[in-house]
């Protein structure tokens, strides 16, 4: 686990992707990604089912289509880095879309996934209580298909080829610095539990580097 202390998901991302990666953003957004690489001297495509949210961020990419990847698959490019942020638990089949992922690598290349934690605390506390109410945004996201606690979401990426070789968990904006220094404590100690979501680093072990 690394210090998440003051990143949001999209810098704890970004602090993994080397200088000048190619990457390939999956549910782009509003491009928060390609702004996070600023300086990285990255080449940057994004795809997403609707571009319509990303006109500010949309210098930080060399590309960008309109793109439903359970429909049109990844196409023949190679990518040293694919990026699923909040992506997959939106995904009628997001085993499979991993899996296929693995294609579009480069030698060595890597995906770098975020997932929201279902069994976070909150929602720990709301189900003692017989709630499960779901939002417009956040881990009870109305729009999501698929949840994951910690162990279910490391199963996905196991069980699509990957080794998962690092995890950070990502804790809620907290404007207090103490109080965020002491969250980021708790869920480092206890990722299941107090992190919101999680990144996960994974490598397919059938395509290694060649360096």
């Amino acid at each position: 686990m690394g210090n998440v202390l003051t990143m949001n998901k999209y810098q704890q991302i970004a602090k993994r992707i080397v200088t000048s990666s190619r990457v390939l953003d999956v549910g782009c957004g509003a491009g928060e990604l390609g702004r996070s690489l600023n300086g990285k001297q990255c080449n940057v495509t994004g795809w997403d089912l609707k571009l319509d949210r990303i006109n500010a961020n949309r210098e930080a990419y060399q590309l960008l289509e309109e793109h439903d990847i359970e429909k049109h698959g990844f196409g023949s490019e190679k990518y040293d880095v694919i990026v699923f942020s909040d992506v997959l638990e939106h995904l009628n089949d997001p085993e499979k879309v991993l899996e296929k992922s693995r294609e579009s690598l480069s030698s060595g290349g890597m995906v770098l996934v975020s997932l929201p934690n279902v069994a976070y605390l909150d929602n720990r506390i709301g189900l003692l209580k017989g709630n499960w109410n779901y939002t417009d945004e956040g881990i009870l996201d109305r729009t999501h298909l698929k949840f994951f606690t910690l162990l279910t979401a490391e199963q996905l990426l196991v069980s699509a080829g990957f080794r998962v070789r690092e995890i950070d968990p990502e804790i809620p904006v907290i404007l207090s610095a103490w109080k965020s220094s002491i969250f980021s404590m708790l869920s480092e100690a206890w990722p299941g539990l107090f992190a919101i979501g999680w990144v996960f680093q994974g490598h397919d072990p059938q395509n290694p580097s060649t360096s």
